[in-house]
């Protein structure tokens, strides 16, 4: 069982992302191992490399435990991969692709349970147990990339099975036939259509593709007018000729930055640059103290960070300061309204629940058209509900949404009630920002 880092490739040359190429041990036979080499890794790593993706190969023992178990050893052994990789990518660590092959491809699932740098996984042949299908559905901003031949019937049914499990719109399956399995396919596909595209370069492309949607992300920090140090994550899209919409995520009392773990790719993926932080208080953000310690007027300044947000979001190169949106969270909707008043660079305010217009200068701000917003509530807060809608149809500006959930769930509870919202949120923020 080992891990290496393919160094053929120039170490000064730029690198655009990572990929993890995982597969099992060489078979050891009467005291003597394989030795023949993988053609199939061969090609493939060429290709990822010409791509300018860094690759990393793990090597995973044939001999593992049953499909939905890992060792820590492997568990380990990819932790220490995936970081190695992220590392030698620099300000592109964030873009890893997971690539298995087989048996492997279990395991190499399952290992990157915890690893946010893992963007999305390429199977060849894949022999997945329940576990890891489960996961691979759970990851929503992830997509797969499925290849397998048909007559590998074990391979072709868990494929199948997650990739139509998928949500991510740019999952994909290629069947093929009589092929053979695992990345024997990129060897075979080479000879029996030596004038067509290699897979080897399709993958490649595919890969690519994907993470670059992923944007570029690091932690950052900047100060408000009171002193506060607040932490946040950056993502900016790739750098194109356009200057980019941006969107501020501002979470709830109770919780930090990290309940938009989701939302946040999915922001990037469709073209805006996002800010995601701690505000005062909670998460990293407490050089002043802990949110519950703080009294009533200073929790209340939380708007002081939405500002500094607004202020250092729009100082960023390719964002254009003059379409600024926020998703905000209860007290982190509060935040977002009462730091955006007056503001026209803010032209979307996405509320969800338990937002309440303190004084008619919040009410008047809402109602104006000036601003897009989209109030999000559950039909159990019944005096929540009534105030939002009584806005919403207060409001002139035709893109301004009232959506109502069953039930009584509040905040980022919501993401897990229907996992159609967030999409929901990102399309919505396409329209009001547009303009």
């Amino acid at each position: 069982m080992q891990a290496t880092s393919d160094s053929r490739r120039d170490s000064e040359a730029p690198v655009f992302g990572g990929v993890i190429l995982v597969t099992a041990a060489p078979v050891v036979k009467s005291g003597r191992k394989r030795t023949k080499p993988d053609k199939g890794s061969d090609l493939l790593t060429t290709a990822l490399e010409t791509s300018g993706l860094r690759v990393g190969h793990v090597s995973l023992p044939a001999d593992g435990p049953r499909r939905g178990n890992i060792t820590e050893a492997v568990k380990k052994l990819m932790k220490s991969a995936i970081q190695r990789v992220s590392a030698e990518c620099g300000e592109n660590g964030n873009r890893i692709t997971v690539i298995a092959a087989g048996d492997a491809a279990d395991r190499a699932v399952l290992s990157s349970r915890n690893a946010g740098q893992v963007r999305s996984f390429v199977l060849f042949s894949g022999r997945l147990s329940q576990a890891a299908k489960d996961l691979l559905t759970e990851w929503q901003s992830n997509p797969t990339l499925c290849l397998v031949s048909s007559e590998d019937k074990q391979a072709l049914r868990d494929m199948t099975d997650v990739y139509f499990a998928s949500k991510h719109q740019n999952s994909d399956i290629q069947v093929f036939e009589h092929m053979g399995s695992g990345l024997g396919l990129v060897d075979s596909w080479n000879q029996q259509f030596p004038e067509r595209q290699s897979l080897a370069e399709t993958v490649a492309i595919w890969v690519r593709r994907e993470l670059s949607s992923v944007g570029r992300a690091r932690e950052v920090a900047f100060m408000t007018e009171d002193g506060w140090k607040i932490f946040g994550n950056l993502l900016l899209p790739d750098a194109g000729s356009d200057r980019v919409p941006g969107v501020i995520l501002l979470h709830s009392g109770r919780s930090d930055r990290y309940v938009f773990a989701d939302l946040e790719p999915m922001l990037v993926r469709a073209g805006f640059a996002v800010l995601n932080i701690d505000w005062r208080g909670r998460g990293k953000s407490i050089n002043k103290g802990k949110y519950f310690e703080l009294s009533k007027e200073e929790r209340a300044n939380g708007k002081l960070d939405a500002r500094a947000a607004i202020d250092y979001l729009s100082s960023q190169a390719g964002v254009d300061n003059k379409r600024i949106g926020f998703v905000g969270i209860i007290h982190g909707a509060e935040h977002a309204v009462r730091g955006s008043i007056g503001d026209s660079r803010v032209k979307a305010l996405a509320l969800l629940h338990g937002y309440v217009p303190a004084d008619g200068l919040e009410r008047k701000y809402l109602t104006s058209g000036k601003v897009h917003v989209m109030y999000v509530t559950s039909q159990a807060h019944k005096q929540v509900t009534q105030t939002m809608r009584e806005l919403y149809q207060s409001t002139p500006d035709k893109l301004t949404r009232f959506l109502v959930f069953e039930g009584g769930a509040i905040g980022y509870q919501l993401f897990e009630l229907d996992d159609r919202f967030q999409p929901a949120i990102v399309e919505w923020l396409k329209e009001a920002l547009s303009q």
